[in-house]
């Protein structure tokens, strides 16, 4: 993976925020409703004197990158956007009430090397979630016009396209780049250990051997639970490296998901 320093980001503030659904539901789910979200997302930038670097629309959340000067315009513009889509939500399919869970989220980005990471991990979103195999097929993200876009606002992120699209490619490139409000404790990574193997009736010993079970539970921790492969690393006592390979190349059979049993 390219080697970056951690260029201090001091006096520009740049934020990832994301806002989701009430109840998890599916607000973005159609064709028409990501594009007018992704409508106010954009339209409403000059006005609240903020740029957003990065978007990616999902269906029941998205993610902003957002460059900002005062905190007042980030507020006034997330609030702006999230007014007008539950006003347009809500008349297209004939309800009233709330649709989005409570205010947005969102992490201060400190650094260059974190800004960059949050970029991939944003525009990798539709792959983590097997929508499709490259972020470059996935239509309500900004992968396709973002090195277009950072020449143009002289940002250079990315020393060069090629770079560009390798580091959106390798699996596990923003590997370590989670949402502080997604990441759980080692402590709680040990109790889902835990409940793994008395479900299995498996030591940890057996199940560092077993290369299916050990894909079950790794590919458990990731999709269900965003654990990251250095946390998984460390409660396990597999290498980083092995857990990659074995979660790019074994093939799953089916299992129960926690809490479906």
């Amino acid at each position: 993976m390219p080697r970056f320093a951690r260029r201090s980001l001091e006096g520009i503030e740049y934020v990832h925020v994301t806002t989701h659904g009430i109840a998890e539901e599916y607000i973005y789910e159609k064709t028409e409703e990501k594009k007018e979200i992704r409508k106010l997302i954009l339209e409403n930038q000059k006005k609240f004197n903020i740029n957003v670097i990065a978007h990616c629309i999902m269906d029941n959340h998205f993610h902003l990158i957002i460059k900002f000067k005062e905190t007042k315009d980030l507020s006034n513009y997330m609030h702006q956007i999230n007014t007008s889509y539950a006003i347009y939500y809500n008349k297209r399919h004939n309800r009233q009430g709330y649709v989005y869970k409570g205010r947005f989220h969102s992490q201060i980005i400190k650094n260059e090397n974190y800004l960059r990471n949050a970029i991939i991990y944003i525009h990798n979103n539709p792959v983590k979630a097997k929508i499709c195999n490259k972020a470059n097929e996935y239509e309500f993200s900004s992968y396709l016009n973002f090195w277009k876009d950072q020449k143009d606002n002289d940002m250079n992120i990315f020393n060069s396209k090629s770079q560009y699209k390798e580091m959106h490619d390798m699996d596990d490139t923003n590997e370590e780049y989670i949402l502080d409000f997604e990441r759980i404790s080692e402590e709680e990574t040990k109790e889902i250990l835990i409940k793994y193997l008395n479900r299995e009736h498996i030591t940890i010993e057996e199940l560092q051997k077993d290369k299916q079970k050990l894909y079950e539970f790794c590919n458990i921790c990731k999709t269900q639970y965003k654990i990251s492969n250095r946390d998984l690393e460390k409660v396990i006592k597999v290498s980083r490296e092995k857990i990659r390979r074995i979660l790019m190349k074994s093939v799953p059979k089916t299992y129960v998901p926690f809490g479906t049993e």
